[in-house]
């Protein structure tokens, strides 16, 4: 009598992981959105908004649990078309049309051994590098204060162990770069904000 074995289960593509949750949301921040999209998926995100002094992005969605993370995303560019997505290197990126010139800065080289905890003190090295700088001050853009975040629906995280990490990057876009750290976290996603406000254009990059 032979034993027929059992064929692991396939892990699910990014895209076709389904939401465990409804969203049901008018007038949220968009980096609110992607988060609250993918809260439970275990997937990273990154999001860019651009607004003037007060005009944050606002946006809307409409979905129903168990809808994929690839029909929920279409969903929320379809509600708000200013907006485009991607899966980049496995995160999922939520963009302005327009596009976001710093973004596609090409780093050259960056490496760092450390820890999954500081990301953003990885993130902060990396927007010093001169191309991003020097990529900034062409666009007429200064450096906000970046910082650090927790999602509503993590606001008292188990605690855990740090966990050893090596971040390499090698002639990536800045929008590249910033997916592949936060992967070094679990559930991490990275917001850009922009701002023109009072002829001063400024950025941050925030980590949740």
């Amino acid at each position: 009598m032979t034993t027929q074995q059992l064929a692991p289960a396939q892990k699910p593509q990014p895209a076709d992981i389904r939401i465990d949750h409804d969203v049901e949301v008018q007038n949220w921040r968009v980096q609110d959105i992607l988060l609250y999209l993918l809260h439970g998926t275990g997937l990273h995100g990154g999001v860019a908004e651009i607004a003037a002094c007060s005009d944050l992005p606002k946006a809307r969605l409409n979905i129903k649990k168990g809808t994929t993370v690839q029909q929920a995303m279409d969903a929320l560019v379809a509600a708000n078309p200013g907006y485009r997505w991607e899966l980049n290197g496995g995160v999922v990126n939520l963009m302005p049309r327009g596009g976001v010139p710093l973004l596609q800065t090409r780093i050259a080289r960056y490496q760092k051994d450390m820890t999954d905890r500081e990301i953003l003190a990885v993130i902060g090295d990396v927007l010093a590098l001169p191309e991003v700088r020097e990529r900034a001050a062409a666009l007429s853009l200064k450096p906000g204060m970046s910082g650090i975040g927790l999602f509503a629906g993590e606001s008292h995280p188990l605690p855990r162990q740090s966990v050893p990490v090596r971040i390499n990057i090698q002639n990536l876009s800045l929008q590249e770069a910033l997916n592949k750290i936060v992967q070094a976290s679990p559930n991490a996603a990275w917001i850009y904000h922009e701002t023109d406000c009072d002829r001063t254009k400024t950025y941050i990059v925030e980590l949740r």
